[in-house]
């Protein structure tokens, strides 16, 4: 997660930034010392969660947070504990009393990561379609349409139902992408679309007239997820 800390305390700020280089799924993307600085910051970079100070001259860090993009998360810090009443009623992710743990962070940025990891998940769910790069273009290529996925050294092949595309990317990263119910591992070099399965036997999956592979790690969990009665 790209992180913005925004506090006109350097100390305090300069904590902030030490646990954030101890967690290793944030990254640091700027520090700013006003809410104003931010402000123009945000105006040309994305950021996933912004560490916000309340108590700051010119603009506060609550007025602040009601112009920031509701798909970036805030976690208000602040060494009164008065505003947390109305920093909840901006639906911010968390609220730190100064001084900060570590332990307390850690709580805090990993509810903001499981948030994140949510709308991820959620925003899958509403789509019916997926956009891969080949031939030096976009192209848009609908869940339904996608029979299987195979692995290619460091390229992976889409198979759907009138082509097939070459993608530079991996097969767990395309993976990620894709609805998790509908889309299965079988294989450490496959991934099936379920809805067009034909049969499956002991060690293969069969899409028309293609077998796939049904790899013993895989097994269990593939049969789960497919298995209706």
């Amino acid at each position: 997660m790209n992180c913005l800390i925004v506090d006109d305390d350097r100390g305090s700020a300069k904590l902030i930034e030490n646990y954030i280089s101890k967690t290793n799924f944030l990254n640091l993307s700027a520090t700013c010392t006003s809410a104003i600085e931010a402000r123009e910051f945000l105006a040309d970079n994305a950021i996933d969660l912004i560490f916000l100070d309340i108590e700051m001259p010119e603009m506060s860090g609550l007025d602040l947070a009601e112009t920031i993009d509701k798909n970036t998360q805030v976690i208000f810090m602040s060494a009164q504990a008065t505003y947390a009443v109305k920093a909840f009623e901006i639906d911010v992710t968390d609220y730190l009393h100064k001084p900060i743990s570590y332990n307390r962070f850690l709580d805090s940025v990993q509810r903001a990561k499981r948030k994140k990891d949510e709308n991820a998940v959620n925003e899958i769910k509403s789509r019916d379609h997926i956009f891969v790069k080949t031939d030096h273009q976009l192209v848009k290529i609908r869940y339904n349409d996608i029979k299987w996925i195979e692995a290619m050294s460091d390229y992976v092949m889409i198979y759907t139902l009138s082509s097939r595309y070459i993608v530079l990317s991996s097969l767990k990263s395309i993976e990620e992408k894709l609805p998790p119910k509908q889309f299965l591992r079988s294989h450490r070099s496959f991934v099936v679309n379920v809805d067009r399965i034909t049969s499956i036997d002991d060690s293969t999956v069969l899409i028309e007239d293609k077998s796939i592979p049904l790899g013993k790690t895989f097994k269990v969990k593939f049969l789960e997820a497919v298995r209706t009665f």
